[in-house]
């Protein structure tokens, strides 16, 4: 995640994205409290961050409830933050952390409890949660807590944002044991682990295309065979071989996985010879859309 300092990106947004994001920091908010109201606390597991840490407060002084504890864990960090984050990254977590502390003081006793299975428990909760993290994240929000130590600390150190959270989660993972005793501490490591890969799935999309190199002496046959064929755009570029000084033609084509077979197809077809790379790509900006194939194709 990539912030930066100034108030542009805030006030060149239209003002109907701003809504759109808003509404969506809601919604995840929300999904995020039911899940952590229905799954989470009623089976003594322990979140991430800190909302982790607030139940960990809220375990040994009972007497303020979680809400408080998360807005009092979040507030020094968003003082210490203040002048490392954006201006629409700070409203949009300040606005994100009012509303699910709303909702952790009002909302507790609206949701219903599931203790039947802690596995399941720790499945759902974990699913329910990562989804929520993610819809947050996708609207340029955060819910504060350790994401913003780990931006904080990658802008001075350059460590990376995920493993300051990795570092947390096992920080949360090894209390949740000492109080709650090592099977709560391995289920909430469990939980833990769905979140975050439910949130990264999210992040990157399920939709993942494949980013196809084709280094080539029949470019312009191939190019033509993957745009009449399969419809996709291709990129040609001229290149020399290193070693033959050779020319060669380079190509660069994104397509869906189901695509991949008939990809190799084709190039095999039109030249036995070709070097080809295949690699994941987690997200394409721009135009990725079909052209009609021809119907006799």
């Amino acid at each position: 995640m990539v912030v930066l300092k100034g108030s542009k990106f805030f006030k060149n947004t239209p003002p109907g994205k701003h809504v759109r994001n808003l509404l969506i920091l809601i919604l995840g908010s929300f999904i995020g409290v039911a899940g952590f109201y229905i799954f989470i606390v009623p089976n003594d597991l322990l979140a991430g961050g800190v909302w982790g840490l607030a139940i960990l407060c809220n375990h040994f002084f009972p007497l303020l409830p979680m809400g408080i504890y998360v807005l009092l864990i979040n507030i020094p960090l968003m003082i210490w933050a203040h002048r490392q984050l954006n201006l629409r990254f700070v409203v949009y977590t300040l606005f994100t952390m009012a509303i699910q502390i709303t909702m952790l003081l009002t909302l507790e006793d609206f949701f219903p409890v599931y203790q039947k299975d802690v596995l399941l428990s720790c499945l759902f909760g974990g699913l329910i949660i990562g989804i929520a993290i993610g819809l947050i994240v996708k609207a340029h929000g955060s819910g504060g807590g350790m994401d913003i130590v780990g931006i904080i600390l990658k802008q001075k150190w350059d460590v990376s944002v995920s493993s300051v959270i990795f570092i947390g989660n096992i920080v949360v993972v090894l209390a949740a044991a000492l109080v709650f005793g090592l099977e709560r501490g391995m289920y909430t490591m469990v939980s833990i682990y769905v979140t975050s890969y439910v949130f990264n799935q999210i992040l990157e999309g399920f939709n993942r295309k494949r980013n196809a190199m084709i280094i080539t002496t029949k470019g312009e046959e191939i190019s033509q065979m993957l745009l009449h064929n399969l419809g996709r755009g291709v990129t040609m570029l001229k290149g020399e071989g290193g070693y033959s000084h050779a020319d060669k033609h380079i190509l660069f084509c994104v397509v869906s996985r189901f695509e991949i077979s008939s990809l190799k197809e084709i190039v095999r077809t039109a030249d036995p010879g070709a070097f080809v790379m295949i690699s994941e790509t987690s997200e394409v900006m721009g135009r990725f859309k079909s052209k009609p194939v021809l119907p006799h194709l």
